[in-house]
């Protein structure tokens, strides 16, 4: 079979085995879907977290460099026999060194930090210079980037390698359920996505959510193993993760059966793998501490942002 280079239009060889181009292709979507629910690192997230590496060595080096200028001179030699441990301070060009009498412990610890903090230099000097010139060497856009840059009339043509996070957002909010039902007699809280909810303080979370663009499902059912269907308040999805981390809000702490119920709550979910601060949040009020709106939001920003 031959093909069309998309650049040259030069004809071109394919190597490999003889394989129908249906099932060429059939084989590369189906690794393409496997790959496509995959959530690689993130690229940002990768720069920013290399570059504090590199920030804090930097400063690191400072540092030690102003420990070795301060310590004495010369090389810590140590020498072992007869059960005895000896201690020579080495200058430049001696081969013994000059023997450390037990007053000059003190000289003894400085050359032995001295030696640990030249190690420490060297090798904080070689990883800024690896990620410094990783950093620079990245292309601007990562594989997983590539296909949103392309033309509409060519991304119709093409099965990504990596599903990106619009299309993966629409397929997540697509899902239909059947959430918890809420009584005719219940007082109504509307959201501003239009949603019923339960209290004041769900809708203050749900349209924060909601403001955000942080997807999320309402009550939505999830199957707990020795326990059967709960109904968590908020199913988040933190897009840059590609995770789902429940949200329960606990809005009558002042209640003391309604607090041993929550209790027990947390604990049911800590036993059955979820988190606080993983792939769980935990927020609650009482009558005179009501939900606090600036916690909802750093909460926000330090777990979705």
């Amino acid at each position: 079979m031959k093909t069309y280079d998309d650049n040259t239009g030069k004809k071109s060889a394919l190597l490999g085995k003889n394989v129908s181009e249906a099932s060429h292709i059939e084989d590369s979507r189906q690794f393409i879907s496997e790959m496509s629910t995959e959530k690689p690192w993130n690229y940002v997230e990768l720069i920013e977290m290399l570059s504090r590496r590199a920030d804090y060595l930097e400063k690191m080096i400072t540092v030690e460099e102003q420990n070795i200028d301060g310590a004495p001179q010369g090389k810590l030699r140590i020498s072992e026999g007869k059960g005895k441990v000896s201690y020579y301070c080495r200058k430049y060009g001696e081969k013994n060194g000059t023997f450390m009498r037990k007053d000059q412990a003190a000289v003894v610890n400085a050359l032995a930090q001295k030696s640990y903090d030249e190690k420490v230099l060297t090798a904080s000097e070689k990883e800024v210079k690896a990620i410094r010139y990783f950093l620079r060497n990245l292309p601007k856009t990562p594989p997983e980037g590539l296909y949103s840059e392309l033309p509409e009339r060519r991304r119709k043509l093409i099965v990504p390698v990596w599903t990106t996070d619009e299309d993966y957002i629409q397929e997540w909010q697509s899902v239909a359920y059947e959430g918890k039902n809420i009584p005719d007699d219940t007082p109504e809280h509307i959201t501003d996505r239009g949603e019923r909810v339960r209290s004041k303080s769900e809708v203050i979370i749900a349209n924060l959510l909601y403001k955000n663009g942080i997807p999320y499902r309402y009550e939505y059912p999830l199957i707990m193993k020795g326990i059967g269907t709960i109904y968590p308040d908020f199913t988040v999805l933190n897009v840059r993760r590609r995770k789902e981390i429940l949200w329960e809000h606990f809005g009558m702490m002042d209640d003391e059966t309604y607090a041993e119920n929550a209790v027990k709550k947390e604990q049911m979910y800590i036993k059955h793998g979820f988190l606080p601060g993983d792939n769980l949040i935990l927020t609650s009020e009482t009558r005179n501490v009501p939900i606090n709106v600036k916690v909802v939001k750093t909460i926000i920003d330090r777990l979705f942002s």
